[in-house]
């Protein structure tokens, strides 16, 4: 039997809908129509961000073109997603587009709300997620003498939860190389109770454990209320702290797009609800993956906004869709097993391994494997192999 022509829409061209867009391509013959939509046309992996921070790559050399999807017989568009018609299965776009769908696939990640941390960026702070603003922090924090450089993890949940972490234990490596450590406080706030409430108890001590043997100060319970000026921050518990260098971890919300999509979000939902295997919404053949979604394990966790779990979410969705395409009747049926790892960096050329597995039927199981060169050549080899994979 002959299979009809669908068409796949995928938005975002993260690590969720660049895995989506290659594995749809390679499991369906050519007459599927496969389309990824992104208002960027370059993809950049967020660990790139610490790299540039160390000194150890350059943003102009860390972007890899989206065009590059065509050489796979995937079609890229760059344009912005302003709505989505469900009862039509119609994405309409900024340039006036409106793009049919069959299956439609939503990567969208988050947007960051730095604007929401009053006087953030009047009083000169940084955004360490956005990759444009690294090179000048790093050409900061190389031109101090002294002081205190101040890290906030403004909110939760956020992408990457090791990151700030790193960035601090990265920050400790270039103060130390530059001789100048002993003159330069550095302090790491956060508002949760733990350093890393996804990963555990148990970790999150390892965790304040490393950062202690670095001399970078850990305050739990500290959610930034704002900045006051160029020196002084206020937090939430009323603490006022000094500061030279602020570091931020912006605020994170959903795309706009998302809220002008009635139905996507229900009342008091903050992010895309999917049923925990298949990453199906509540509309026919549409899933949701990756940072746009909120999987709740228990009442206290979610699955992490991490890239690996929008990689693994990513492959679920595309074998079910191209089983139901291709009518697999040997289909095992995949579900997404809520398994999945990140390099922790600690400077130095060195980085530790986290593993987890949040859908362990006793309650999730996160393990640390101790830094090791060995493990940041393989953070090194992660990025490498899914550009490769992916658009080259």
């Amino acid at each position: 039997m002959l299979e009809t022509r669908s068409h796949i829409v995928i938005l975002g061209a993260g690590f969720g809908g660049l895995t989506a867009a290659n594995m749809l391509r390679k499991g369906l013959s050519a007459e599927h129509h496969i389309v990824v939509i992104d208002k960027k046309d370059y993809f950049l992996m967020g660990v790139v961000n610490l790299w540039i921070l160390g000194g150890n790559r350059r943003l102009e050399d860390s972007k890899v073109s989206l065009s590059n999807l065509k050489n796979k017989g995937i079609e890229f568009l760059q344009d912005d997603v302003i709505q989505i018609d469900f009862h039509k299965k119609i994405v309409r776009t900024k340039l006036s587009k409106q793009i049919e769908y069959d299956y439609l696939i939503l990567g969208l990640g988050v947007d960051f709300a730095i604007e929401q941390i009053n006087g953030f960026t009047e009083n000169r702070g940084f955004n360490l997620y956005d990759a444009t603003q690294v090179p000048k922090l790093r050409e900061k924090i190389l031109s101090i003498k002294g002081g205190n450089i101040a890290i906030c993890i403004t909110d939760i949940p956020y992408k990457c939860p090791p990151a700030p972490y790193e960035a601090s234990l990265i920050i400790d490596d270039i103060l130390t190389q530059s001789g100048i450590r002993d003159s330069i406080n550095v302090d790491l706030y956060t508002p949760t109770q733990i350093a890393l409430p996804v990963a555990g108890p148990k970790i999150s001590q390892d965790v304040v454990n490393l950062l202690n043997r670095h001399n970078i100060n850990f305050h739990p319970l500290h959610k930034l209320k704002r900045v006051i000026n160029e020196k002084e921050l206020e937090f939430g518990n009323g603490d006022m702290m000094d500061y030279d260098v602020l570091i931020g971890i912006p605020p994170h919300k959903i795309p706009m797009m998302v809220a002008n999509s009635p139905g996507l979000l229900k009342e008091g939902e903050n992010w895309i609800n999917v049923d925990k295997f298949t990453l199906r919404t509540n509309y026919e053949n549409v899933f949701a993956i990756g940072d746009v979604t909120e999987i709740k394990v228990n009442q206290y966790v979610a699955i992490p906004k991490a890239g690996i779990f929008a990689e693994a979410e990513a492959k679920v969705v595309s074998q079910q869709i191209i089983d139901e395409i291709t009518n697999n009747n040997k289909s095992q049926n995949p579900r997404f097993d809520g398994k999945g790892y990140c390099f922790m960096e600690i400077g130095g050329k060195k980085a530790g391994y986290i593993t987890a597995d949040f859908y362990n039927e006793a309650g999730p199981i996160t393990k640390l494997e101790p830094p090791s060169q060995e493990l940041y050549e393989k953070k090194i080899d992660f990025e490498r192999s899914r550009l490769a994979e992916w658009l080259l």
